[in-house]
């Protein structure tokens, strides 16, 4: 069994390593370009640089990237990779893999607190974990903040079954540690001190040592301001208002126009999960659930009930924010493959002493191979195929004249590897039409480039919220503008599997748009 574990994990490492460098040298991703920038602006020279930050996060992790930099700077000179955004993206990317692979441990560590094998049935979703996988090759935070909330889970356990008071503070440790990089996750910390309560209860003098604990418990939740001193900063409680005005709706802004009308926990359910944990699973939890969280309850099976706690506290504030992100569910996803393994071990459990077990293996099986059969597909169509916008680029390399103008949309940056080409690109900024009443100049543009399916879609489904827009692509997407599609991303048998055979519409479009979006280019007829 132990060698099945290793090839699964090695398995699970070259999935999220493969093809790690994915969009060289233009590097799509947005978020992950503003913290490379700001690792490149770090200085051991001018130590007030350390105070820079970006968006409402904490600059743990870049702070850490920083040094990771200077040690392994002739390494990346050895391998001719000078240019420091480049060196601080790679560093990032490799932080996420680093910590995608502590998740799976951490599941694994999951396996003594229930007899049946949920935690490997759990280990083996998260291998092949579409979520996680697509974390593990952006160098943002999500992947982190997951790790840690599964590490607090792992750790609150270990103290509720051994009483041991050093679970206690490793568990507030890896609190300080995702709170460090996203400060909401401090809220995790309410499990460890509940526990600590059923614990010392009987100790006297109960008052003396329930302070003690909380003293040190509050200087290590204290910590992240050292961890991440850009908390201190003016800056970060500006950020934090902005953000906060963002994710609530009150700040309208052109990337969180796509929720418009969005329904809290319908959404998540059928435009978010279906992807990162595949629609297979999605269903199984949605049934295990509550089954679950009532036989634990009945059954006072503690480990279980913390499973589905954790999953609610992280799920619960997210859901219902304006803004639904597919990378604020990544935190939830190792307790939902932890419900749903607990669901499966209780269905085999329950056909064995009925003497019907090929019903439960049969479940089972068809779970897993659901589960490698999106992770597989999704890794094949994401970073073994050629980038979608570079494919796109040498189509128009082939068939757009040298001197044709070209229109195509603002803030996107599937745009720059047209720009290579001596075409003049103008710019339309279709996300403020409704507020400008402006419409883009057609009488020159030959053609028409869209690099990823933002707009088009949001506009195509939202004619209420922005009639002159939907008028736009709609007039477009069928000829009446008098342009015709000489070019769509095609989608083979595997993104077909990914996205459930639209990969437009299906999802949330930053389930998409920054790894495989859609390209569309129309030429004038």
């Amino acid at each position: 069994m132990r060698w099945v574990l290793l090839c699964l994990f090695l398995l699970g490492a070259i999935l999220r390593l493969y093809n790690l460098n994915w969009g060289a040298p233009f590097y799509f991703h947005p978020d992950e370009r503003n913290i490379a920038s700001l690792i490149t602006t770090y200085s051991i020279a001018d130590p007030a640089t350390f105070l820079k930050g970006t968006f409402a996060y904490g600059t743990f992790l870049s702070l850490t990237a920083f040094i990771l930099m200077i040690l392994t700077k002739p390494l990346f000179l050895f391998g001719h990779v000078v240019d420091p955004f480049t060196q601080a993206t790679l560093i990032l990317r490799m932080q996420s893999v680093v910590f995608a692979l502590l998740t799976l441990v951490f599941l694994l560590r999951c396996q003594p607190f229930w007899k049946n094998r949920a935690a490997m049935l759990a280990f083996i979703f998260g291998v092949f974990s579409i979520g996680f996988i697509q974390q593990s090759h952006f160098g943002t935070f999500d992947g982190f903040v997951a790790c840690c909330s599964l590490a607090v889970f792992v750790w609150t356990v270990l103290l509720l079954q051994t009483k041991k008071l050093k679970y206690f503070y490793l568990s507030l440790a890896f609190v300080a540690l995702g709170a460090a990089t996203k400060v909401t996750i401090l809220v995790l910390a309410i499990f460890p001190f509940i526990v600590l309560l059923t614990i010392i209860r009987n100790q006297k003098p109960y008052l003396l040592t329930l302070l003690k604990h909380l003293l040190l418990g509050g200087i290590i939740l204290a910590s992240p301001l050292l961890l991440s001193p850009y908390y201190t900063t003016e800056e970060f409680q500006g950020g934090l208002t902005y953000e906060r005005g963002v994710v609530t709706g009150t700040t309208p802004v052109f990337y969180t126009q796509s929720f418009t009308n969005t329904t809290p926990v319908l959404f998540q359910f059928l435009h978010i999960y279906p992807f990162l944990i595949n629609p297979v699973l999605t269903v199984l939890f949605l049934i295990a659930f509550p089954l679950v969280f009532y036989q634990g309850i009945k059954k006072r099976q503690y480990p279980t009930i913390l499973a589905c706690l954790f999953f609610l506290v992280l799920f619960i504030p997210q859901a219902f924010l304006f803004t639904k992100w597919t990378r604020y569910m990544i935190p939830t996803l190792p307790f939902m493959y932890l419900i749903i393994s607990i669901g499966l071990s209780t269905l085999w459990e329950f056909t064995q002493r009925k003497k019907q077990q090929w019903i439960g293996a049969g479940v089972i099986s068809i779970t897993v191979l659901a589960s490698v059969l999106w992770g597989i597909s999704y890794v094949v169509t994401a970073f073994v195929q050629q980038d979608t916008r570079v494919q796109a680029s040498t189509f128009a390399a082939q068939t757009i004249p040298a001197s044709a103008q070209i229109l195509s949309e603002p803030y996107d940056l599937g745009i720059m590897p047209f720009q290579k080409a001596p075409n003049v690109i103008t710019i339309f900024n279709a996300y403020d039409m409704e507020q400008t009443g402006l419409e883009p100049t057609l009488t020159d543009k030959e053609f028409i480039i869209l690099p990823s399916q933002r707009i088009l879609k949001t506009r195509l489904l939202q004619q209420d919220a922005f009639p002159k827009g939907h008028a736009l692509y709609q007039a477009l997407d069928n000829g009446s503008l008098g342009y015709k599609k000489v070019y769509e991303t095609p989608c083979d048998i595997f993104c077909t599997i990914t996205y459930l055979g639209d990969p437009i519409f299906q999802f949330d479009e930053t389930a998409s748009v920054f790894e495989r979006p859609t390209v569309f280019i129309y030429q004038k007829q």
